[in-house]
C-alpha cells in the first residue's frame, strides 16, 4: 500500500498543534480554482455555442476567485508561521513544481474576470505573467545546475510549462499592449519545454520505479499541454494543420491515460474512492 501520510516526529508534534491545520497546507491546492476557471471557460463556451445558461459559467468563475482568495490568504499565513515548511516544499525536488498551480491559477483568473473589469484582470494577468516567467527561469536553472534523477521525474513537472502557455490566453483577451509578442514567445516556451518534458515523463513509466498509487492520477496533466496549446496557439496564430496536430494527440493519448489511471483505482490497495481525482494534489505533496 503506497504512503502517503506524513510522519511527523514527536519532537515536532507540540510545534505543530500551536501552528494547526495549515501546516498540512501545500501549495498545490491552488490546482482547485484552476479546475473551477476550467469549468467556467467550458460552460462560457457552451453558452456561445449552445446557449446553455450563462449563470452557470459565471457562478464557477465566482467560485476559483473566492477559493482564489482564501487559499492565498491561508498559505500566507503558512509562510508567516511555518517558513520552515514552505521552505520545505521548494526545496522538494517533486513539490517545487506544485507552486506552478499559484502561477497557472494567477492568470487564468485574468480571463475568468476580464468580462467584467479589464483593469483588474489586467493586473492579475502582469503579475501572473511576472510570476511565471521568474519561476520558470528558476525551475529551469535548477534542472540544469542541479543533478536530477529520473525517479523525481513527474507529470508534475509539466506544470512549468503550462504557466507560460497559459499566458496568451487572457492575453488574447485582454489586448493590452505588446501582448502579441508576448503570446508568441510564451508558444515558444511551451514547443521547446514541453516536449522534452513528456518524454521523460514516458521515461520514467517505463523504465523508472512505477509512481506511488496516490500519485497516479496526476498522470492526468499529460493531458493539459495538448489541450492548452491547442487554445494557446490556435488564439496566438489562428487554427492550422498544427492545432489538428496537438487536439488529435491529445485525443490519442486520453484513453490509454484514463484506462491506467482506471486501473489503479480498480486493482491498488490503496483505497481512493471516487475522490481521488480531488485528493491527488494533496496526497501527493
Amino acid at each position: 500500500m503506497a504512503q502517503h501520510i506524513e510522519i511527523i516526529e514527536p519532537d515536532a508534534r507540540g510545534r505543530i498543534r500551536k501552528i494547526g491545520f495549515v501546516h498540512f497546507m501545500s501549495i498545490s491546492t491552488f490546482a482547485a480554482s484552476m479546475g473551477y476557471c476550467g469549468m467556467c471557460f467550458g460552460w462560457r463556451m457552451a453558452h456561445q455555442l449552445w446557449g446553455a445558461p450563462a449563470c452557470i459559467g459565471e457562478f464557477f468563475g465566482a467560485c476559483a476567485l473566492v477559493l482564489y482568495v482564501l487559499i492565498f490568504i491561508r498559505y500566507f499565513h503558512k509562510l508567516r508561521v511555518d517558513i520552515e515548511a514552505v521552505r520545505a516544499e521548494w526545496n522538494n525536488p517533486v513539490k517545487i513544481n506544485f507552486f506552478g498551480t499559484f502561477n497557472v491559477a494567477t492568470v487564468l483568473l485574468a480571463a475568468v474576470l476580464a468580462p467584467y473589469h479589464h483593469g483588474v484582470a489586467s493586473v492579475f494577468w502582469y503579475a501572473g505573467l511576472s510570476i511565471i516567467m521568474v519561476f520558470s527561469w528558476i525551475l529551469l536553472k535548477h534542472w540544469l545546475y542541479d543533478r536530477q534523477r529520473i525517479d523525481t521525474v513527474t507529470p508534475a513537472w509539466l506544470l512549468a510549462v503550462l504557466g507560460p502557455i497559459t499566458i496568451p490566453i487572457a492575453g488574447n483577451v485582454l489586448q493590452n499592449p505588446g501582448y502579441q509578442d508576448i503570446s508568441v514567445f510564451c508558444v515558444a516556451i511551451g514547443l521547446v519545454t514541453g516536449i522534452p518534458i513528456i518524454a521523460l515523463i514516458f521515461a520514467h513509466c517505463i523504465f523508472g520505479e512505477a509512481l506511488s498509487d496516490a500519485a497516479q492520477p496526476s498522470l492526468m496533466i499529460l493531458m493539459a499541454p495538448f489541450g492548452m496549446g491547442y487554445i494557446t496557439y490556435s488564439r496566438t496564430f489562428g487554427p492550422d494543420n498544427f492545432t489538428a496536430l496537438l487536439i488529435n494527440a491529445g485525443i490519442f493519448m486520453f484513453f490509454p491515460v484514463v484506462a491506467k489511471v482506471l486501473h489503479v483505482m480498480r486493482h491498488s490497495a490503496w483505497d481512493g474512492g471516487p475522490a481521488v481525482s480531488l485528493r491527488w494534489p494533496l496526497l501527493t505533496a
